[in-house]
């Protein structure tokens, strides 16, 4: 009999209930390999999240069938623990899939690669710890892999929650509706330590992948265990530029384009000037309101992938 014991974490909403059939192809597949599998879904991602916490020391690895947000719950479980994460993309944007190049939409290679790992050396990757910065509000934690979104980006991704198209279509449309009355955003931010600076930008986005909406490739040579993030600013661009810009993301294409800038950041704090309630998102999920402060946490996530060096190796 197997030492192994993998828990197994299904959104049973992701991509239209399909992650749900996944799920239990997945635990089919790890149990015929001779892996012990303790299913730890739930309802909600709340008390998936609680059974997942409880059963942890007993683990060898948690195993995510889902998008983006599964994964950043999944992360959130074992980070800075030896507990290895597994990840099976079945969700509708999978950006967290794209930017690692697991396969997507074969689970039979998903577990392959998972159980291959299993006995290759362990693979650390950075996370994101997202932290309300309010005063006198509530606090709150929560753990992103993927990106934090902080202006117009949400804006999108909270429209394209909403939406009913599939995959990547909600995003690009959400996209073209939100120009439609979207203006820059002043900020003010604080990076690592430094003294208060005030932006005003069109786009503000911190990113670990570089990879979201449905393939879009902000930062196309960013790298996810380096120990550094990249913020992303893009300023002084009108509503028709912006029409242009968001297309030539996708190809990633748009790294030279006037206001476009991007910094290697370990720390910062974000908040607006003019007083307006804003969201973040994060990984396609709603986190904490402006302000927020977000840190990378190097090597925080043991996961099991090869890590491969993106196209270009020069980070920025």
């Amino acid at each position: 009999m197997s030492r192994l014991r993998v828990g197994l974490l299904t959104n049973p909403t992701a991509a239209s209930g399909t992650a749900h059939r996944v799920g239990r192809h997945v635990a089919h597949l790890l149990r015929l390999a001779g892996i012990s599998v303790v299913d730890v879904s739930g309802p909600t991602a709340h008390i998936a999240h609680a059974r997942a916490v409880v059963l942890r020391d007993t683990l060898t690895a948690l195993v995510v069938v889902g998008g983006d947000g599964t994964i950043s719950l999944g992360a959130d479980v074992v980070a800075g623990t030896p507990v290895r994460l597994g990840v099976v993309p079945a969700g509708s944007g999978n950006d967290f899939a794209r930017a690692l190049d697991l396969p997507v939409g074969a689970p039979e290679e998903s577990v392959r690669r998972i159980l291959q790992a299993m006995s290759r050396p362990v693979v650390a990757i950075d996370a994101i710890e997202i932290s309300s910065a309010l005063e006198d509000g509530p606090p709150s934690r929560s753990l992103a892999v993927g990106n934090l979104s902080l202006g117009f980006d949400a804006l999108v991704n909270a429209r394209a929650n909403r939406a009913r198209r599939p995959g990547s279509a909600r995003y690009t449309v959400s996209v073209v509706q939100e120009l439609r009355r979207f203006s820059p955003i002043p900020y003010w931010i604080e990076v690592d330590g430094g003294e208060r600076e005030e932006v005003d930008a069109s786009l503000l986005t911190l990113c670990n992948t570089g990879v979201f909406g449905g393939g879009m490739r902000l930062v196309p040579d960013a790298r996810v265990d380096d120990g550094a993030l990249r913020l992303v600013t893009l300023a002084g661009l009108g509503r028709a530029d912006l029409v242009r810009f968001f297309p030539r993301v996708y190809r990633g294409t748009h790294t030279d384009i006037a206001g476009f800038d991007v910094r290697r950041v370990r720390e910062i704090t974000v908040g607006l000037r003019d007083g307006r309630s804003l969201r973040t998102y994060a990984d396609g999920d709603p986190r904490a309101l402006l302000p927020v402060t977000a840190r990378v946490l190097p090597g925080a996530v043991r996961i099991l992938t090869e890590l491969r060096a993106p196209a270009g190796s020069a980070c920025p």
